[in-house]
């Protein structure tokens, strides 16, 4: 199952339990009116690709029921999501993993922190994306009237990347087999974990097409939390092609084997990280979306 592991779903959880049950304006503004939770929390990426960054501006939301300004509202929201304790969540991020910021006119902007999105990393590797029982959508376009050519390239290119650093020592992957054999390139069982971070603070992958494609696999992640009906299969299309596209510009600019095996073996192995990553991903749009192979080569 995808969502436990989507941040978005798993935010808007947390949110939704920093929101105090019930805001009194003597407490915030010395009014009278109260204001209630909203039923449902506005949340949105920032199209920033170099940052993990969601805004919210469910404070603005808020103070529409009642003459509290916004910012009070917001700052309170943030205080309680600072000091609150790790949800009981399936795969939570705790509060200390996020810089939040309260921003004029109300909106809250929270980034997920270096040690976060390596934290994020180790479990996405370790999740099993192909049992997810997400209900069937019903029927979908057959697959031979999708372009699902560029897909099925960078899954199988990402395939022949794990494979050849397989061979070289680089990873160890659970039971591979030669192309041609199997549909499937197996599991990542060393390194476990990965060298993520390069420092407390800092992730070892940040070379920009790096956090692009960081970038592109969770907002990927939140997108296949959502069920998906025919109606959106474009979009999931766009979606699967966009990761296709950021996984060819980041192995494009990225280098693994030669001189950065050699000199960096931990950069090396968490850009493996990212392929296996890209990898599991592309293989699970292609054959639960699109009802299609996800082909080892090409």
């Amino acid at each position: 199952m995808v969502e436990p592991l989507a941040i978005a779903s798993v935010l808007l959880l947390q949110l939704q339990q920093a929101i105090p049950s019930r805001f009194t304006p003597g407490q915030l503004s010395g009014g009278s009116i109260p204001v209630t939770g909203p039923q449902s929390i506005p949340l949105y990426r920032s199209k920033d690709t170099q940052r993990i960054l969601y805004i919210s501006p469910v404070a603005l939301q808020l103070a529409k029921q009642g003459s509290i300004p916004p910012m009070e509202i917001a700052q309170a929201i943030a205080e309680s999501f600072r000091n609150s304790r790790p949800p009981d969540l399936p795969s939570p991020l705790g509060a200390n993993l996020w810089n939040l910021s309260v921003i004029p006119p109300g909106k809250l902007y929270l980034e997920l922190t270096d040690p976060g999105i390596a934290i994020w990393l180790q479990r996405a590797i370790a999740w099993d994306l192909e049992s997810d029982a997400t209900p069937d959508p019903g029927p979908l376009p057959p697959s031979e009237s999708l372009d699902l050519f560029a897909i099925q390239y960078a899954h199988a290119r990402c395939c022949a990347l794990l494979r050849l650093a397989h061979r070289e020592g680089l990873i160890t992957l659970e039971n591979p087999t030669p192309p041609g054999t199997s549909t499937n390139i197996g599991s990542v069982t060393a390194p476990d974990p990965s060298a993520w971070l390069e420092s407390p603070t800092r992730l070892k992958p940040h070379h920009p097409a790096e956090r692009t494609l960081i970038s592109r696999a969770i907002a990927t992640v939140d997108a296949l939390s959502c069920p998906l009906s025919p109606s959106q299969i474009t979009s999931r299309l766009a979606i699967a092609t966009l990761l296709s596209q950021d996984f060819l510009t980041f192995h494009a600019q990225c280098q693994i084997f030669g001189s950065v095996q050699s000199q960096d073996l931990d950069l090396a192995q968490a850009r493996l990280g990212l392929i296996f990553l890209t990898q599991k991903l592309l293989k699970r749009l292609l054959e639960k979306d699109f009802s299609s192979l996800a082909p080892l080569e090409l």
